[in-house]
């Protein structure tokens, strides 16, 4: 929630339940060079065709390592160069997610405390959906609908969610 970073930013009382279900899903698989994931993911997005998308996500495959204390250790993070990209080219995604247990890779705390901001920004938001489980989601994976369940605790800056997805077979 852009309360996490902002005293003026949402929370989730702001947003109405149809904020929650997604329709146009842009999923990508990546494989990150580097902690900090920004050309590869860039990259991808520069040859896709906006059709709308209103939920973006990204499995980097770190998801594979959950288990493990490398999964939270060394984890991925996102540029804050992510946020203004979408924002310009793809205006209508509302959220990113991901499979790394956050935007901000502990490798680089500064520079994830400016990706929160940029993500969370009260009068622009793309809300953050951090470490999803997406080892069964695949490139092959066709979503129909995408449906965010959060817990609704009044005033809190994040919140635990349930996803669930509509595919086709």
């Amino acid at each position: 929630m852009p309360y996490h970073f902002y005293e003026n930013g949402q929370t989730i009382e702001n947003f109405d339940t149809n904020f929650w279900i997604f329709n146009q899903i842009l999923f990508i698989n990546i494989q990150p060079c580097n902690l900090i994931i920004e050309n590869e993911l860039l990259s991808r997005l520069v040859d896709i065709k906006d059709i709308g998308y209103e939920i973006l996500i990204v499995k980097t495959g770190i998801c594979n390592l959950r288990d493990k204390d490398i999964f939270w250790s060394q984890n991925y993070g996102f540029s804050p160069k992510i946020y203004d990209y979408l924002s310009d080219k793809f205006p209508s995604i509302r959220v990113f997610g991901f499979d790394s247990i956050s935007v901000s890779s502990f490798s680089n705390r500064v520079l994830g405390r400016e990706s929160h901001k940029a993500f969370l920004n009260p009068n622009k938001p793309i809300l953050l959906l951090e470490d999803m489980d997406l080892r069964n989601v695949n490139e092959y994976t066709k979503f129909k609908e995408i449906i965010i369940s959060p817990f609704r605790v009044a005033r809190c800056d994040g919140l635990p969610c349930t996803i669930f997805g509509r595919i086709d077979d």
